[in-house]
């Protein structure tokens, strides 16, 4: 082999070790940015879902609930029934506006809870005449 085409194959074969040193770059490149946004696309996942379980506990802990906690089904249960009373009105409101429960349902629940608001009163003016 001559000197010539020693020079030639030695001068493409750098050609393609600097052409896959290149490439090999590039898929490097935009594999360390593809896992960097993944990493705080994550990142900021994760601290929204943290801000918005600190703002639903906040708003928890803050609210004026004095009437007593809520069971599994929403409705409150609580050692006073005149506050109760009021305090399950409005919640069946709030219920009714935010559209969880029907017109229909709304009524039913509000006459169902008026029925028992004026049994507890009866009840507790026949206790006062004893």
């Amino acid at each position: 082999m001559d000197g010539k085409k020693a020079l030639y194959y030695g001068a493409i074969a750098i050609g393609v070790l600097i052409a896959l040193s290149v490439v090999g770059t590039i898929i490097s490149v935009v594999l360390g940015v593809t896992f960097w946004v993944l990493t705080w696309a994550i990142r900021l996942a994760v601290l929204a879902g943290l801000g918005y379980a600190a703002y639903k506990a906040g708003s928890w802990l803050l609210s004026d609930d004095d009437a007593g906690s809520f069971d599994s089904i929403g409705s409150v249960s609580s050692s006073s029934s005149t506050d109760a009373g009021s305090n399950r009105q409005d919640r069946l409101r709030q219920q009714y506006v935010e559209g969880q429960i029907s017109e229909a349902e709304f009524e039913r629940r509000i006459a169902s809870e008026l029925e028992t608001e004026e049994l507890d009163d009866i009840d507790r003016e026949l206790e006062r005449e004893r």
